[in-house]
């Protein structure tokens, strides 16, 4: 596996940046070698970006047009399904049913945008007699997209989407452990017809990269998903030319269990809400906040799930894959001692496989920790890795204030059967989304995503998303 980068619709085999290696987190073993920029490539990707898209062969294509080529993106998505699967499984270590999802999602995006491009519509500003005023709503430039490891089709997709069907010309900035998806991705989408050009690939360490590119003058509108320290320096490299952005930093999310939850048909949510993906996951349900009255069998009952569960080989669709990296594993051992060292009961599920092939894998085995309070590291810090944290609560008071007692406020999960309960949560809770009686929802496509407090601002997904890549000039005319 070589991935090149793009920049300007031409592929660069060598740059300043030099090289990386593409490891298989399953195993430790190479898979291959991605070129990284250096500052210079940087550059040269943003100046070529506003060059496509001033010149304009994209955002003056008619919009239904434009809508076509997004659609048949999403159908050339499908139509590569298993190759993408099995290239996003084996970078990012993650089982290949979660994969395949991945890619469906990310064709849903293509088909979603490609579906309303010609429906954005400006409105006329009523001034009297005298007066024609109107609004249209153009694209705002060049668009860049920093892309973490955790999802990097999938997350880039849902930003790329809604920028190119705005009409924007478009960057990709993907983390050096899974550069290859982004590389397929624009291949694919200029077989589609996207004009060669609208969207670069530009791999590279963020610090230099990264920052390089969220500089530079020709660059519009930033959409950023990562942690909170490195959306901080993206923030500063924005600010530097006054440009808005997009920002996704994480969270710590609380599923509220209340007694009168159906508990057999929810231990399963919460399972799948905490530990797909191996935790790694910007919106898992790292807070399980339970009644006190049901607590010790949820606990129980979860334990017996994790124990049960399969670690394995991404390909081999095991029930949880490995950490992305050894440094990421090692930060989960390093939080489990700290819960320990805190008081709490850490209780330890899956065991590590035992085939020699996957000896040097990241594996992490799943974990819970009780006999905590919110305030302990584990509640509060995002470990990123597969630890739920469960905290008992007596009253439901005490259930939202330990919910909202967060410095994040991504998503959460409300457990019930009482809509009044469901309601009252949704409506106390400081967060972007919950999901009652669910925890993440099929192709979620349709409705916006994003935090609030350190979780970021601004959404994508749904019609929302456009917003960020749309700016409005009005228009008035007097006669």
């Amino acid at each position: 596996m070589e991935v090149p980068l793009i920049i300007g619709g031409q592929e660069v085999q060598e740059a300043s940046g030099g090289e990386t290696k593409i490891i298989d987190p399953s195993t430790g073993d190479v898979l291959g070698t991605a070129v990284l920029a250096g500052e210079e490539e940087a550059a040269r990707a943003a100046e070529q970006a506003r060059a496509h898209f001033d010149a304009g062969s994209w955002r003056r294509m008619k919009p239904f047009e434009r809508g076509r080529v997004l659609l048949r993106v999403g159908d050339a998505l499908m139509r590569d399904r298993d190759e993408l699967a099995r290239l996003e499984s084996l970078e990012s270590g993650k089982p290949l049913r979660d994969a395949y999802w991945e890619v469906d999602c990310s064709a849903r995006f293509f088909e979603f945008y490609g579906g309303y491009v010609d429906k954005i519509q400006g409105s006329s500003v009523p001034l009297g007699p005298g007066f024609m005023d109107w609004t249209v709503r153009e694209p705002i430039g060049v668009s860049l997209h920093i892309v973490p490891w955790n999802y990097p089709l999938q997350v880039a997709v849902r930003g790329v989407a809604p920028a190119l069907a705005a009409g924007c010309t478009v960057i990709i900035k993907p983390a050096t452990e899974t550069p290859a998806s982004a590389y397929r991705l624009a291949r694919i989408a200029e077989g589609a017809g996207l004009p060669q050009g609208t969207l670069s690939v530009v791999t590279g360490e963020g610090r230099t990269v990264g920052d390089a590119l969220a500089r530079h003058r020709a660059v519009d509108q930033i959409t950023f998903t990562g942690s909170v320290p490195t959306g901080q320096k993206v923030l500063e490299a924005a600010a530097s030319h006054t440009i808005p952005t997009i920002m996704e930093l994480g969270g710590k999310s609380a599923q509220i269990v209340y007694p009168d939850a159906d508990l057999d048909r929810i231990l399963p949510i919460l399972n799948q809400g905490m530990y797909l993906h191996a935790g790694q996951v910007c919106n898992a349900g790292t807070r399980l906040v339970i009644h006190e009255a049901v607590e010790d069998r949820v606990v129980e009952e979860l334990h017996g799930l994790i124990r049960q569960m399969r670690l394995g080989h991404a390909l081999d669709d095991p029930d949880m894959g490995p950490v992305i990296s050894q440094e990421q594993k090692a930060n989960v051992e390093e939080y489990l001692d700290i819960a320990e060292s805190e008081g709490g009961r850490v209780l330890i599920g899956a065991d590590l496989p035992d085939e020699p092939r996957l000896a040097n894998g990241y594996f992490a085995r799943p974990a819970l920790v009780t006999n905590i309070t919110n305030d302990a590291r584990v509640a509060q810090e995002e470990i990123f890795g597969p630890i739920l944290s469960v905290i008992g609560y007596t009253d439901e008071d005490e259930a939202i204030r330990i919910a909202n007692q967060s410095p994040f406020g991504l998503v959460a999960g409300v457990f019930t059967s009482s809509i009044d309960r469901a309601m009252y949560a949704s409506q106390e809770l400081r967060v972007g989304q919950v999901w009652v009686n669910s925890f993440g929802v099929g192709l979620d496509v349709e409705f916006p995503f994003g935090g609030y407090k350190a979780s970021g601002f601004g959404r994508e997904k749904g019609l929302e998303a456009l917003n960020a890549y749309l700016q409005v000039k009005n228009t008035c005319v007097a006669f």
